[in-house]
């Protein structure tokens, strides 16, 4: 890519860095209170990397290489600058990247969906992942997707049809936008929520939607449909779509449990329902479980701690349908 095109996908130089000032209105809680923040909160951050998996391909792995230098320096990035051979101006420009690509969770803009790239050379990106043999091997698994290459489509997030990148439809490079129409009417006829889905195109031509949850084989009571495969019909016929849940497993599984902790410490009998809510639909995949977990949150009537937590805004998904991952506990402050 020329350097014309290329200045537009620089990362910021300085990113954009906001402190947040939480201690003394977390400290002003009672103990309950804090308990029930606390908790929220780790499920919110327990998500981080369903979203990085949400975001891009190499995402997840960009985030272990960063965490896996940070481990391996302690802190003293001057200190592994020396070690790689880098000017001190050469780290700078890495830890602008760094810090943009945590604010963003990816490495594309969370307002914008166009990809940023670091303003150092591939080959100092190189030097400095190979001081750690835990950062090298997380760098091999970003297959140079940290940097802007020579398709100019993939620098977007869209459709992967036309070129784009889109991590809802992992490893479905072929996936057409009909396809994706198809399959998404479909289920929306029998009533299946999309927003904790991803879907994939197998090498056979079927289909599958990965549905987010703690558990890999739900019962048929836990699921919001009975049935997990079926024959396409129409434009489609021949092929099957296959319902298979467990995406995100480990991380669902960290999210649930940390619900139930903070379920322990509700205020009221409607917390205590909805936090219930939430740890149905995070360990079976239930949408409906969510909805009534939204009820909940609707009747919840001037809480100290406030919070939402799920797969809800729609943005990202070229398709407008699935949700990404998203969290918060935010504390009332009076007057």
């Amino acid at each position: 890519m020329d350097a014309d095109a290329l200045k537009h996908y620089l990362a910021d130089s300085p990113p954009t860095c906001v402190p947040l000032e939480i201690r003394p209105h977390f400290e002003a809680l009672k103990e309950n209170e804090k308990r029930y923040a606390h908790y929220i909160s780790v499920s919110s951050f327990a998500g981080s990397r369903i979203v990085l998996r949400q975001c891009s391909p190499e995402s997840e792995h960009i985030y272990d290489l960063i965490i896996a230098l940070y481990h391996h320096c302690k802190g003293d990035w001057a200190a592994i600058g020396r070690e790689a051979s880098l000017s001190n101006d050469e780290v700078r420009a890495f830890l602008d990247y760094a810090a943009q690509f945590l604010g963003n969770c990816g490495n594309y803009k969370g307002f914008g969906d166009s990809k940023f790239v670091p303003r150092l050379s591939e080959s100092k990106f190189e030097a400095l992942a190979g001081v750690s043999k835990q950062a090298q091997q997380a760098y091999g698994k970003t297959n140079r997707g940290i940097f802007a290459g020579d398709d100019a489509a993939k620098l977007h997030l869209g459709y992967p049809e036309q070129g784009h990148v889109s991590n809802y439809y992992p490893d479905s490079a072929n996936i057409t936008k009909e396809e994706i129409t198809i399959i998404s009417d479909f289920f929306d006829a029998k009533g299946l929520l999309p927003e904790n889905t991803r879907m994939r195109k197998t090498e056979s031509g079927d289909f599958e939607v990965l549905i987010a949850s703690a558990k890999s084989s739900p019962s048929s009571e836990e699921r919001d449909l009975k049935e997990t495969e079926w024959q396409l019909e129409g434009k489609l016929a021949g092929k099957k779509v296959s319902l298979v849940f467990g995406d995100h497993s480990v991380e669902m599984q960290k999210i649930a449990d940390a619900l139930k902790e903070a379920q322990k410490a509700a205020a009221n009998d409607t917390e205590t329902k909805m936090m219930a809510e939430y740890v149905k639909s995070f360990e079976t995949g239930s949408l409906e479980a969510y909805k009534q977990s939204q009820r909940y949150w609707i009747q919840d009537k001037g809480p100290m701690v406030e919070s939402d937590i799920g797969f809800v805004e729609t943005y990202r998904d070229p398709h407008g349908i699935r949700g990404e991952w998203e969290g918060y506990a935010s504390i009332y402050i009076p007057g």
